[in-house]
């Protein structure tokens, strides 16, 4: 069981060490979800919304785009909350996890613009992964927030243990 553990964190970091080359400078996490959806052939959508209780975000794939759902609180705060929420959904999709994939589109198109509490409320049940995906994601888009802020700030020791904590703590 450790070698399954040890063998898909190197998997974790392999996959993020190859989208290295997609992040931006200077940052944009809008450019990085394109340049993401450019590689995986597939759009990829991104929707503020209010959304209940503690979920931050959700990943509602489609047969035609995968939209990642941002708390809209997490919209009005600064800093880079938003990124590592969308970092955590993106690591979902880049990480081979299955989310359930909806087939059926019907009432989806509301997502273009808005989406519908009733809608959401729909797709929170499947949303609790267990445990290891969810602590896989968690360390892919901390490990992608501390690249990001290492190169703006020009320091290797940027995002360290405190950073590290916070942003695990808010991807929740």
């Amino acid at each position: 069981m450790r070698l399954v553990s040890r063998r898909r964190r190197r998997e974790v970091a392999d996959t993020l060490r190859s989208l290295l080359p997609l992040i931006p400078a200077p940052w944009s996490v809008d450019v990085f979800v394109r340049r993401v959806a450019d590689l995986r052939n597939r759009p990829i959508r991104l929707v503020d919304q209010p959304l209940p209780g503690d979920i931050t975000g959700l990943w509602i794939p489609t047969d035609q785009v995968d939209y990642v759902v941002v708390a809209e609180r997490a919209t009005r705060a600064a800093g880079s909350w938003r990124d590592a929420i969308i970092g955590h959904e993106i690591a979902h999709m880049v990480l081979g996890h299955d989310p359930l994939p909806v087939t059926s589109t019907s009432g989806l198109s509301v997502l273009e613009s808005t989406v519908s509490p009733q809608l959401v409320q729909r797709f929170l049940p499947r949303h609790g992964y267990e445990a290891r995906i969810e602590r896989e994601a968690e360390t892919f888009a901390t490990r992608l927030i501390a690249h990001i802020e290492s190169r703006t700030t020009g320091s290797a020791g940027a995002g360290g243990g405190t950073e590290h904590d916070r942003l695990s703590d808010r991807i929740r």
